[in-house]
Order: structure tokens, then C-alpha cells, then sequence
């Protein structure tokens, strides 16, 4: 697996070996659930990775004290003149990660500039502390960030470039888009080495700032679609070999977004609400629950809706396993949801990962609990079966208990 172990740090490469080598199982036969290896699993903390960050950047306190590092970090930010709350600093060394939104997406940047990161540090920042794409190439002021980056540019710069940038968008005229895949403008930016290039191609390309997540919310659509086909055939399989009485909890006047989510969790998900709720009664750990692609996410994306990062994201990866591997056990001659090759489990992660990079998405991470959760369950015999366990076990078992 070349594409995970890549740049991977030890502790990283640990993880990999783990999920690679070792058979931990979602089920249990007699519900004991002695091992809650998803909840010990050791995924990387914001507070962790922001440690780490600071220590390479000459902080040479305790970094056991949040106070000593806080202080640390107002330093460097007034030495750089970037203003940054400090309530937001400390709040991230006490394991408050900042949330998947454009506000946040604003700190981690001036944090950065603050700490006088370079481009290699703020894109490792992003992809492997904060878990989100470093830049958003069709939003302008991400463009204008990765240009100051780039070239060793203060905060100050920036802003002064996003006042020039915004009145050119104010005046322009809506154009036809030049590029299809967000990476694409990625790469044009790569030739631009001045303030005055940089304007211009934002002058020239201001249509492409108003098409924000287009090309993932093109192919989020697009495996939604077939997801739900391969779903509503999955589901007359039931009716034609099942007794009544096994498929109620697959109600048939539903739209196909609740079939497929029926199909997919093994659960239906319209019997629960309120204190009942995916969001509140869930086990799972935060990072994973958090945007989970569920109904309103989904339906969203079927309305050609915008719908934030995270659960973009995290849609994309659930639509491409499930219809990675439904697609993989049909071919099965013997009908049963069974993975036996190494290269099976192989493909799903290039496939995926070649989505999530064309959307302008990070690929998978081992230390992102949500990565970890699907990379485990496509790694067992059983991808679905185990995806379906999980969810029982963190979340249907509990509201069944409890309520």
C-alpha cells in the first residue's frame, strides 16, 4: 500500500501495519464488546499535532502546559502581526478541535501565517492536524493564502491582496468556466510568480470563485445515483428471497436516499429522533459522527444542494465503498458479500483516493478516525457486513438499550 505508507511518520507507519495485520472484528457473538479498540485506537489530536507544530517552531516550554504554549503562540502571532483570539488558542490545546466550517478554515490560516509556516507545513498542518484540504483552490482568498505561501508572503500581504482581489469580483462579469476539476486550478497557479499575475488570473477566472465544490458535488451526485440503483436492486433480492416479517425495517413508500441508507446501515433510520438521534445517542467518536452522511446530506446532494466540506467529503468516501464493493460482490458468483484479495482492498483505496483528489479532497489518512473506520471495514472479508456492525455497535445497539 505505496499510496498510505507514503511520507508516513512512525507512528503512522504503526498505525498502517495495525490495520493491515491485525483481525479485530465490529462483532461479537455475545455482545461482551470487551476491546473498544475504535475508541483507544490513537488517532492524532489537534492538540497533539499543534504541539508538534510549535515545537518545530522554537518552543522550548513544557508541552504539558497549556499556558506556556499559549503564550508561545501570541508571541509569534504579534511578531508576525496576525490577530488571533486568544481563547480559540487555548480552547485548541484543551482537544477542542476547530470545527470543519469557512470561519475556522480563517484561524487555522492566520494561525499558520502567525507561526510563519511555510507552504509544505500549512498543506502537512491541514491534511494530517486539522483534517481538512489545505486549500480551497475556487475560493479566492484560499487562492491569494497558497500564492502568499508560496512565496514567503506575511499575513499583512494577504489581506492587502484580498481587498484588490474583491473589488476586481465586484466589477467582473460571469464567464464560462475553463476549468473542470478543482486540482486543475491548482496546477495554474503553480505559474504565477507575481502580485500582478496573481490578480489577473483572478480577474480572468473570476467565474470559477462561484463555482465552489462543483466538481464534487458532480460526482457526488453522480455515485448517489448508483448507489441507489444498486440498493433498489439489492432490496428486490430481499422481497424475492425474504420472509415479510425480515424486511420490515425496509419501508418500501420511501425515496431511494432512505432505501439506500436502509440498504447501506442495516437500520432504519426514520424510526429515530430526538434524544434518539444519530447525533446524540451515537458511540461513535466525534470526528466520525460529526457530518455523517445521512439523509439531509444526501438529499442535498440529490437537490444539487451545497453542503459543507467535511460532509462532502465524508459522503464521497461512503458512496465510493458502497458502490465499490456491491459492485465487487456481484460478481461474485457465490452471492455472498465476500473480499478475499489484497488487491481488492488495494483498488478501493486508489479509486478513492483519485476521487477525493479530483474533487480538490484529501486523500485517505490513517489517523482520522472516520478514514480509519472505512479503510478497516474494506479490509475484512466482509466490507459491508462490517461497516454494518460498526454502525449497530456504536449506535442501533445503544438506542435499543437505553430507550
Amino acid at each position: 500500500m505505496k499510496d498510505l505508507y507514503e511520507n508516513a511518520g512512525e507512528l503512522t507507519k504503526h498505525c498502517l501495519d495495525s490495520l493491515l495485520n491485525d483481525e479485530y472484528t465490529f462483532f461479537d457473538e455475545e455482545e461482551n464488546y470487551t476491546e473498544e479498540y475504535l475508541l483507544t485506537y490513537p488517532f492524532r489530536s489537534f492538540s497533539d499535532g499543534f504541539t508538534e507544530v510549535i515545537q518545530k517552531h522554537g518552543f522550548s516550554g513544557n508541552p504539558d502546559s497549556t499556558e506556556e504554549k499559549v503564550k508561545f503562540v501570541r508571541a509569534c502571532c504579534q511578531k508576525n502581526q496576525v490577530s488571533l483570539n486568544t481563547a480559540n488558542i487555548r480552547n485548541w490545546f484543551q482537544e477542542k478541535r476547530p470545527v470543519s466550517s469557512e470561519t475556522s478554515r480563517e484561524l487555522v490560516f492566520r494561525l499558520c501565517f502567525g507561526l510563519g509556516m511555510n507552504l509544505a507545513e500549512v498543506t502537512e498542518f491541514f491534511l494530517k492536524v486539522y483534517f481538512e484540504c489545505p486549500f480551497n483552490f475556487r475560493n479566492h482568498e484560499e487562492v491569494i493564502y497558497y500564492f502568499c505561501f508560496l512565496n514567503h508572503l506575511n499575513y499583512d500581504s494577504a489581506v492587502k491582496l484580498k481587498e484588490k482581489a474583491d473589488s476586481i469580483l465586484e466589477q467582473a462579469e460571469p464567464e464560462q468556466s475553463a476549468y473542470e476539476f478543482t486540482k486543475n486550478m491548482g496546477e495554474g497557479l503553480k505559474q504565477i510568480h507575481t502580485e500582478e499575475e496573481l490578480l489577473k488570473y483572478i480577474q480572468k477566472n473570476s467565474s470559477e470563485f462561484l463555482l465552489n465544490n462543483r466538481t464534487a458535488l458532480k460526482n457526488a451526485k453522480r455515485l448517489l445515483a448508483e448507489c441507489t440503483t444498486l440498493a433498489t436492486n439489492e432490496f428486490k433480492k430481499y422481497e424475492f428471497h425474504a420472509e415479510k416479517e425480515t424486511i420490515s425495517h425496509y419501508p418500501k413508500k420511501k425515496s431511494n436516499v432512505d432505501l439506500f441508507l436502509n440498504i447501506l446501515l442495516d437500520v432504519d433510520m426514520m424510526q429515530y429522533s430526538g434524544e434518539k438521534s444519530f447525533a446524540k445517542a451515537s458511540a461513535f467518536p466525534e470526528l466520525i459522527k460529526s457530518n455523517f452522511p445521512l439523509k439531509m446530506q444526501l438529499s442535498k446532494i440529490k437537490n444539487e444542494k451545497p453542503i459543507s466540506y467535511d460532509a462532502m467529503r465524508k459522503a464521497l468516501i461512503v458512496l465510493s465503498f458502497y458502490d465499490y464493493f456491491t459492485k465487487l460482490f456481484e460478481q461474485n458468483k457465490s452471492g455472498k458479500h465476500f473480499c478475499v484479495f489484497e488487491s481488492d482492498f488495494r483498488l478501493f483505496v486508489e479509486d478513492t483516493n483519485d476521487l477525493l483528489t479530483s474533487c480538490g479532497y484529501p486523500p485517505f489518512y490513517i489517523r482520522n478516525p472516520f478514514d480509519w473506520l472505512i479503510l478497516h471495514c474494506a479490509n475484512t472479508p466482509y466490507p459491508l457486513n462490517e461497516f454494518q456492525d460498526a454502525f449497530r455497535r456504536y449506535y442501533a445497539d445503544i438506542v435499543e438499550e437505553e430507550f
